[in-house]
């Protein structure tokens, strides 16, 4: 039986009106040797039957019968994925088509690295661009960054399929599940290409939202304190620096370079 490369997790709840550009994006990727497995959070909507018109042999359509809530979703398709490496992926964004080759590559050509994120365009809902987010791609500083924010954009991320999940109890999952692997001494990091579009919309939830997660933000945030830094006060200020310049440039940008175009 053959064992795909990668397996794509994507979680479904009521997205309807944006299933089927984000699964045409992942179908149309230049790296073709993966599994498609779709989680249907009991959607109330058509997009089950979006899922269904589909009849290409990777699609792998998972029905929950109840809603299961978001994490405990997520994580049943972790569990059935058989790939070497999961890349997870949201019902209302869109791939780049070099996405899952270029996290790939990257991954079998930096095995120290566990887990790397992109950048990302952020879009509305009808498409339109909203800003940009190019990430930073240095591993060790970006442990220390978690520490302030969460800094790894989770629909962007692909990572080795090694007996990860995400705990339910925790409103803030994707910015726990990074505190839970640097605890684990795994290393994560991002990459500067924009390998995505993030749809920001009324249905949509940010680990920024406070309001909405009350306290959710700040325990995990605390967790943090529970890991050892070594990072040099002056590295601290260097880096901190160079993230003023870092974001300057990204707000200026015009345009993607043309061979990461949508």
């Amino acid at each position: 039986m053959h064992v795909p490369k990668i397996s794509v997790v994507m979680s479904v709840y009521n997205e309807e009106k944006f299933l089927d550009e984000s699964i045409q994006s992942i179908l149309n990727q230049t790296f073709k040797d993966f599994e498609f497995i779709i989680m249907n959070n009991n959607s109330e909507d058509n997009s089950l039957n979006i899922m269904k018109s589909y009849k290409d042999k990777r699609i792998k359509i998972i029905n929950n019968k109840k809603n299961l809530g978001a994490i405990n979703s997520v994580n049943k398709g972790f569990k059935i994925a058989k790939g070497e490496y999961i890349a997870f992926f949201c019902g209302d964004d869109v791939s780049h088509p070099k996405r899952l080759e270029i996290e790939f590559n990257y991954l079998e050509n930096n095995p120290y690295i566990f887990l790397v994120g992109s950048s990302a365009v952020y879009i509305n809902e009808n498409g339109k661009e909203i800003r940009r987010f190019r990430k930073y791609n240095n591993y060790k500083m970006l442990a220390w960054r978690l520490r302030k924010s969460c800094s790894i954009i989770f629909p962007s991320i692909m990572f080795r399929n090694e007996n990860v999940s995400l705990d339910p109890n925790v409103l803030v999952d994707d910015h726990n599940l990074y505190f839970n692997l640097l605890k684990r001494g795994k290393n994560l990091t991002n990459l500067p290409d924009f390998l995505i579009k993030y749809r920001v919309h009324a249905g949509s939830a940010s680990v920024y939202d406070r309001e909405k997660y009350g306290g959710g933000v700040d325990k995990v945030l605390g967790k943090f304190k529970e890991l050892e830094d070594n990072t040099s006060f002056f590295n601290k200020i260097n880096y901190s620096i160079k993230l003023l310049f870092h974001y300057i440039r990204t707000r200026k940008e015009k345009r993607i370079s043309p061979s990461f175009i949508f």
